[in-house]
């Protein structure tokens, strides 16, 4: 199982950053290598929904479910094709937003074990470091943060 995390301060919000990280139907607008959106009609915990994601096998259309959804806080997502997830944790910092990130893998099929063991760690790492800079970079664009 690997996994990458980082933290960051966020020049917004927790609402604004909320607004893009709390609805995965806003995803495709900011989250690096996340496409599409669909199925998700109401935001809550044990939802599932389909998503289709960019990756070095090309786009793959997956099955993700909230696991955890704590409003303007925190919401964990888990893919239940791949085992991947994703976590993200806020806090008021201020006048900004303190953000926990994680991004990794706790793979079942061995086409995923394989691919988690030899390139995981460096794949989520980047993943993740993306994934901060455009968070930062659409909560500086939201018209709520200005």
């Amino acid at each position: 199982m690997s996994g990458w995390r980082r933290q960051a301060v966020i020049d917004a919000p927790v609402e604004v950053v909320w607004e893009l990280v709390g609805d995965p139907n806003r995803h495709p607008e900011w989250f690096p290598r996340v496409l599409e959106v669909s199925g998700l009609e109401q935001v809550e915990q044990d939802a599932r929904f389909r998503q289709v994601t960019r990756s070095l096998r090309g786009q793959m259309e997956t099955t993700l479910a909230i696991e955890e959804l704590d409003q303007l806080r925190a919401i964990n997502m888990r893919c239940l094709d791949t085992g991947t997830y994703v976590r993200f944790l806020l806090t008021e910092a201020q006048d900004g937003t303190f953000a926990d990130i994680e991004i990794g893998m706790s793979p079942a099929r061995l086409p995923d074990r394989v691919f988690d063991v030899t390139i995981g760690k460096r794949y989520f790492r980047r993943w993740t470091d993306e994934a901060v800079d455009a968070l930062c970079q659409a909560a500086r664009r939201a018209p709520s943060s200005r």
